[in-house]
């Protein structure tokens, strides 16, 4: 029998034996190591308003601005340094009451030298008419010539004339020196002040806007497509949303373009029915609003509110929401959002009219639409009905 020799088995290095330790060790945690799974993100809620037809009474409605019936732009009527001003915007002032004040140093200069040549004149035409006096009693004694008779009343008569021109320079002067204050023109309020203390004003230059008179009007700009609505003489409502009034106007005038590169038309509505109370608190200046008449009959037509409609590069549209499926939970229904560019008509308050674009039984997105875009999956939160306007 042979016998077979077994060598002894020699022990794992140190090193190896802890690389061995630590692998069992981080055995079971690597065996339950999964990826988790991927969870779906929820889908962003938005809200609609079901798209229908509807019948609206519409006014077109265009802004305005309260003003005095009459505006006067005073100024002085000669030059110089503005030295005062005797009135601040909102003052009411009565007829005759100063408003502004001129240097008027040189002007009482002038005013005294024109006094002081009415005087030389003055002086130089009693001479003369002492002369002429002398002379004519010399005439008659027969002492001197019938010529110089004459020349004593021709140097009478050119003083004469010297004093008068004189006495015309001072009313002048004094009427210039007069002209350095400025007084109000009637009843009025300071709308607006022009210049301010210091300033060197020329003659006619503008100082002060004044709302004269007790009536009020509405001043607007109509476009092309409403001068075949109104004529003078037309009722119009004017609302003044400060105030929460509903007045009756009357168109006063309607203009015309005085640049090339307007395309509008100055309206100006007179308002009636005014009390004592209400012209006591309403000022010009005020916003308003004018409802001008519909001429057609009103028709069926699909109404969104303003904050629904979005412009961009492209042009006008919406987002509408197209359901797809139910969402679990009971939780509403799965749509797709979709861009729509529409085309809009008129508008009433806070909603427009849109002529092309949309089809009553569409789903309107009505808010969260600056966080959706198109092609998006989302949740409609509720498709109400739309009211009709």
């Amino acid at each position: 029998m042979s016998c077979i020799s077994r060598q002894p088995s020699l022990p794992l290095p140190r090193h190896r034996r802890w690389r061995w330790v630590f692998l069992l060790a981080w055995l079971p945690w690597l065996s339950g190591c999964e990826a988790p799974p991927v969870e779906e993100e929820p889908l962003r809620p938005v809200r609609t308003l079901l798209v229908e037809e509807s019948v609206m009474q519409v006014q077109r409605e265009i802004p305005g601005r309260l003003e005095a019936m009459a505006n006067r732009r005073v100024s002085f009527r000669v030059a110089g340094r503005l030295d005062a001003l005797h009135v601040v915007t909102g003052d009411l002032v009565s007829p005759g009451q100063r408003l502004a004040s001129l240097d008027a140093a040189d002007l009482v200069l002038q005013r005294d030298r024109a006094a002081a040549a009415l005087a030389a004149a003055e002086a130089g035409a009693a001479n003369a008419e002492s002369e002429w006096q002398r002379a004519r009693r010399l005439y008659e004694a027969g002492s001197v010539a019938a010529r110089e008779l004459d020349a004593a009343r021709a140097q009478v008569e050119a003083a004469r004339s010297q004093r008068r021109s004189a006495g015309d320079a001072l009313a002048l002067a004094q009427r210039q020196l007069d002209f350095a204050q400025l007084e109000s023109p009637g009843a009025c309020r300071v709308a607006q002040r022009l210049a301010e203390s210091g300033e060197n004003l020329a003659a006619g230059q503008p100082l002060l806007v004044l709302a004269c008179g007790e009536g009020l009007e509405v001043r607007a700009s109509l476009s092309e497509d409403m001068l075949d609505r109104l004529a003078p003489g037309d009722e119009v409502t004017v609302r003044l949303p400060l105030h929460a009034l509903e007045l009756t106007g009357r168109v006063r005038e309607i203009g015309v373009p005085v640049d090339s590169r307007q395309a509008t038309w100055p309206l100006r509505v007179s308002l009636e029915g005014l009390g004592e109370a209400e012209l006591a608190s309403l000022r010009p200046g005020m916003a308003a609003e004018l409802s001008l008449p519909r001429q057609r009959a009103a028709e069926a037509a699909i109404w969104v509110p303003m904050l629904a409609v979005q412009r961009d590069a492209r042009g006008t549209f919406v987002f509408v929401a197209e359901p797809t499926a139910e969402v679990p939970n009971g939780n509403g229904r799965e749509a797709v959002i979709r861009r729509v560019d529409v085309t809009l008509g008129e508008r009433h308050g806070d909603t427009l009219q849109v002529s092309q674009g949309l089809v009553a039984g569409m789903a309107l997105v009505i808010a969260g639409m600056s966080r959706i875009q198109e092609g998006q999956r989302v949740r409609l939160q509720d498709v109400p009905r739309e009211n009709s306007p």
